[in-house]
């Protein structure tokens, strides 16, 4: 179906400023958003159209109402369990005494991902070293940081985490809803290790202070979404923000779209990239 004017100039402002491929899951999504928000304020939909593309504030209310995919715990069971047995105890190994890693979940939703990374972290630590780690979770959606802050789930978002795992790092809580789902909150200590921000990925005042900060950066299921421009840039800043020596983890549908020099691949677990060389550019 082809596309009036109006949400033309919508789908560009969220490229602009977003970096937002028209890609038929955030298509429908933002369809979905832009009929609610026109009904709730009585104009038609072409017309919201207009008003937000000519508004950060209205563009940003408008990317609230939309979610791009659901998400869990270890979403990528294989994924994370090389995370936990190489990756993780490598960067043990490397760090400093006294020291933290610093790891970073770029986008990080309401916060599955995030936590994930800290319950891979400590079960890498258990089982083999004492080092700690301060975990950065950013979104660009207050009401997911919200969420995510609240740290409960319910059962179907620990679905891929074995019952070790579930006992060990979360705290059943009594039921909710008319379906009388379980629901689980995440415990403290892996609660404290982590903390929210809400960031746009396209501010370029953010990078300016995030050069050669990190460890290891997750993010997944992001450039998927993005146009090409907005991926390659986006790939240049994590790979600035990444020490010599750190990790880069992606979806595994996206490693295709990790291109960089200063990156190796891990041919064991090819969803992960290794920071190679000298300091870059951050992409502007």
């Amino acid at each position: 179906m082809e596309l009036s004017s109006a949400r033309k100039r919508l789908e560009e402002a969220l490229s602009e400023h977003y970096g937002w491929a028209a890609h038929p899951v955030l298509r429908e999504k933002v369809a979905i958003a832009v009929d609610a928000k026109a009904g709730r304020l009585k104009i038609e939909p072409d017309e919201y159209c207009t008003i937000a593309a000519g508004s950060l504030s209205e563009l940003l209310a408008l990317i609230e109402e939309v979610s791009a995919s659901e998400t869990c715990f270890f979403r990528e069971p294989v994924q994370y369990e090389y995370l936990r047995r190489e990756i993780m105890r490598e960067l043990m190994r490397d760090c400093p005494e006294g020291a933290k890693l610093r790891l970073w979940s770029a986008a990080c939703s309401t916060g599955e991902e995030a936590y994930s990374l800290a319950i891979a972290f400590d079960l890498a630590r258990f089982e083999g070293g004492p080092a700690r780690a301060d975990i950065f979770a950013t979104d660009v959606r207050n009401r997911a940081l919200l969420k995510a802050s609240q740290a409960t789930y319910p059962l179907t978002s620990l679905r891929e985490l074995d019952e070790e795992t579930r006992t060990r790092y979360f705290e059943q809580l009594q039921s909710e809803g008319e379906t009388r789902e379980p629901v689980f909150t995440v415990i403290p200590d892996i609660r404290r290790a982590v903390a929210f921000r809400r960031v746009n990925l396209f501010d370029k005042l953010l990078w300016k202070s995030l050069a050669g900060k990190f460890d290891l950066i997750v993010c997944a299921n992001q450039m998927m979404y993005m146009n090409n421009s907005a991926a390659r840039q986006l790939v240049g800043n994590l790979v600035q923000s990444l020490r010599v020596g750190g990790y880069l983890m992606v979806a595994p549908a996206e490693v295709s779209l990790v291109n960089s020099l200063y990156l190796t691949q891990i041919i064991s677990c090819p969803s992960f990239f290794r920071r190679i060389g000298e300091s870059v550019e951050i992409k502007k």
